[in-house]
Formats: C-alpha cells, sequence, structure tokens
C-alpha cells in the first residue's frame, strides 16, 4: 500500500478487499481509494458521475472507491497501529441536534492482515460507534452527519500464516476484540484531533 495527496485528494494505492459505504460503495477487489474535497457548498446533479470524473482525471486503470469531503486535505489525519492504518477528513459545522446539516466525517480503515466477511463488515460498526462517542465526547448532541461514509479493506497479500498470530485470518471486529478496539482509538483519536484542527 501506497497514499499520497494530490490535487486536494487523497490517494491510496494497492490491491484491496474492501467494502464501502461511499457513493460507488458496496463490495469490491479494488485497487484504489480515493478521498476528495470539494466546497462546501457542493451539489452536483450526479454524485456518482462526478467520482467517475474524479477517477478519470486520477489516470486509474482499475477498480476504485471514491469518497467526497469539504474538509481541505491538511486536517487529514493519518493514524498507524500496528498492522492497522486510519485515514479521517473530520468536519461538522452547523451541527444540529440530530446531525450535522454540513460537514462529513469520512474513515478509511486499511489491515495488513487478512479480515474475514464478518470482521469487514463488522469494522463498520466499530469505526460508526467510535465516531459517535468521540463527538459525544466532544461536546455534541449528534453522532455523525448525514454524508459520512466508510471503507473498511485488506490488502490481498496478507496470507493467513496459522504459525504467526499476527498473520491470521481476524475474524470479529466487534469492540471488545483486539481489532475492534483498535478501530475504536484510532477512530476516536483521528475524529477528535482533525475536529480541533479545524477549531471545532
Amino acid at each position: 500500500m501506497r497514499y499520497y495527496v494530490k490535487d486536494n485528494t487523497l490517494v491510496i494505492e494497492g490491491d484491496f478487499e474492501a467494502v464501502s459505504t461511499g457513493l460507488n460503495g458496496g463490495r469490491a477487489q479494488v485497487n484504489y481509494f480515493f478521498n476528495k474535497q470539494v466546497p462546501r457548498t457542493f451539489n452536483p446533479p450526479d454524485p456518482q458521475g462526478f467520482v467517475k470524473e474524479e477517477a478519470l482525471k486520477l489516470g486509474f486503470d482499475a477498480a476504485y472507491f471514491g469518497l467526497l469531503t469539504a474538509v481541505k486535505m491538511e486536517y487529514l489525519q493519518v493514524i498507524e497501529d500496528d498492522y492497522l492504518t486510519v485515514f479521517i477528513t473530520a468536519g461538522v459545522s452547523n451541527g444540529s441536534e440530530f446531525r450535522a446539516k454540513i460537514g462529513t466525517i469520512n474513515i478509511i480503515l486499511i489491515s495488513k492482515t487478512r479480515l474475514s466477511e464478518t470482521a469487514l463488515l463488522g469494522a463498520i460498526i466499530t469505526a460508526t460507534e467510535a465516531k459517535g462517542l468521540a463527538l459525544l465526547e466532544k461536546g455534541y448532541t449528534f453522532l455523525g452527519t448525514n454524508t459520512d461514509a466508510v471503507i473498511v479493506a485488506y490488502e490481498k497479500d496478507s496470507k493467513p500464516d496459522p504459525q504467526n498470530k499476527e498473520k491470521q485470518e481476524i475474524p470479529y471486529a466487534g469492540s471488545s476484540t483486539e481489532f475492534g478496539k483498535k478501530i475504536t482509538e484510532a477512530v476516536m483519536r483521528g475524529v477528535k484531533a482533525g475536529l480541533e484542527l479545524r477549531g471545532e
């Protein structure tokens, strides 16, 4: 896996099994993820078409998942914990009791260790719970915004190794598991740090 920021866009390259709740989300084998900064007033008639156009501009030649955010990439949080890397852009401007009207919290989780189907999907729940807890601890009265998205992936070259505990397939991602605890800690840390940098 390699990642970089280009034209106000986080780009992550590799060979992944992934799930995404984003605009072109689902379950797929992909080679690229991106998180594109757009204006706060962004409201295209065809968001999915916009994502496709951005992928073409970035020169992607294989499958991808894309996310959109109004958060500047200078506020991007990258948190690494052993085999887990988490990328977070967080913004919650103009919050209401039930959700933030403007702002997006995008979370991308990438594991170097293979994940079971259960862990792949369960990590979405754990990351979302952690995001909500971070917002509550920051004093907000809502658990997210109406445009939040999560991507969870593992690198396909992560081969299970029965003799090496660190390289065995991770079966679950609930908040009480080792993997779940890593997710919770990283997401809470990243969301809080990202919001604090923006003065939110």
